[in-house]
């Protein structure tokens, strides 16, 4: 039997219309979201004894070994920005990931949060996404002239304040 807080955290995604695909056996929900730059994995972690949904969303594309670094780099400076969430890069794999995590006090949790967490998650992705590909693109010997704060500058590679997100 789902708990309470996993039946919330469904609730908020049939709520808002998206598609999702629950993981057999877990307190998980996975979905995929079109946002203005790419495809945007997202994982939904349901921890209801201590009353936390951990929302995980994934960059479509893994950084090479050769740039991971200048990609820490732009994740630390990004990081130092953020007010909700952070990212994360899984060094082994180069996977680039935005992490948002809310605790709700017992029988309190709000839907409204929960969606809130995921646009927040795929946004922040979507956000970075084409900052990330210009690091990747970059050849490898040009990566210590690569300017980071200066890169981070560049408005013509945000996507535009979004309206609506649709989960496909």
């Amino acid at each position: 039997m789902p708990s309470a807080l996993y039946s919330t955290t469904l609730s908020a995604f049939r709520a808002q219309g998206w598609a999702f695909r629950p993981v057999s056996g877990l307190e998980v929900i996975e979905a995929d979201f079109e946002a203005h730059h790419t495809k945007v994995p997202l994982h939904v972690q349901v921890y209801d004894e201590a009353g936390v949904v951990s929302v995980v969303a994934r960059a479509g594309f893994p950084v090479p070994a050769s740039h991971r670094l200048a990609a820490c780099e732009l994740l630390m400076r990004t990081n130092k920005e953020l007010n909700v969430g952070n990212f994360e890069i899984d060094w082994d794999h180069g996977t680039v990931m935005y992490r948002t995590t809310n605790i709700f006090p017992a029988g309190q949790a709000d839907p409204r949060i929960i969606a809130g967490l995921v646009h927040t998650s795929v946004a922040e992705v979507d956000r970075l996404t084409p900052f990330l590909g210009e690091i990747c693109r970059t050849p490898t010997g040009e990566l210590l002239l690569l300017d980071i704060p200066r890169l981070m500058q560049r408005h013509d590679l945000l996507p535009p304040p979004p309206e609506t997100m649709a989960a496909s």
